[in-house]
């Protein structure tokens, strides 16, 4: 039986490694490739630590891997998903995708903590 995951869970999205870009800084950077249910492409450069499996320079490209993430949001079959590690923009924020809820998976690897917010006054 497949674990109900919900609001605030941790999971693990699908998605394809295509392409070893670099060796440094390491442990190396690699670009991953997602479609959305919308069937928008993304793209997203990081450290492969950013990412599942083991990813190396020797590895056939493309393979398999996975993008650690919370759920946000579920309406009906779709779940709205933010990166844990990966960010970007002037305000360095979370990557977000609306993907099936049904391609993702539990993982036993649990988000950053959020660190309170602090107001100056």
């Amino acid at each position: 039986m497949k674990e109900m995951l919900g609001n605030g869970d941790g999971c693990e999205l699908p998605a394809i490694a295509v392409y070893w870009l670099s060796d440094n800084p390491q442990p190396g950077i690699v670009l991953v490739e997602l479609v959305d249910v919308h069937d928008r492409p993304h793209q997203l450069v990081a450290k492969t630590a950013y990412f599942g499996g083991e990813l190396l320079p020797t590895s056939a490209y493309p393979c398999p891997t996975t993008i650690q993430c919370t759920i946000e949001d579920i309406d009906d079959d779709i779940a709205t998903v933010s990166t844990w590690w990966l960010s970007g923009g002037p305000d360095d924020v979370p990557f977000v995708f609306d993907v099936r809820l049904d391609t993702l998976a539990p993982t036993d690897r649990l988000p950053p903590p959020t660190r309170p917010v602090v107001h100056q006054q």
